[in-house]
């Protein structure tokens, strides 16, 4: 069964040229940054590998500790939310 649950937001964010947007963030849902950075990698593959194609990433807290959260990035805010859903076998976990 498929379900979206105990996911973590990370974000990353963009310069202001050579990444995938000018300026702003991504938000990726999953369940640790190790996680978070492959999903990244899949919608948005690194120009130079071993590379993340961005400026830097960020787990929820830390992010909303910046003033990125409260007044943009190079003027720009959320472009996008990419979400992993996570595969659960145990039906202890699957909440109703």
């Amino acid at each position: 069964m498929l379900i979206k649950g105990h996911l973590k937001e990370f974000y990353f964010t963009y310069g202001t040229h050579g990444q995938p947007y000018s300026g702003g963030w991504t938000v990726v849902l999953a369940g640790n940054l190790k996680q978070a950075v492959a999903v990244f990698r899949i919608i948005h593959p690194d120009k130079d590998e071993g590379l993340i194609n961005c400026a830097d990433f960020y787990s929820e807290e830390k992010f909303k500790e910046t003033e990125m959260y409260k007044q943009g990035n190079f003027g720009a805010f959320c472009h996008e939310r990419i979400s992993l859903l996570r595969y659960v076998n145990d039906p202890k976990e699957v909440s109703t």
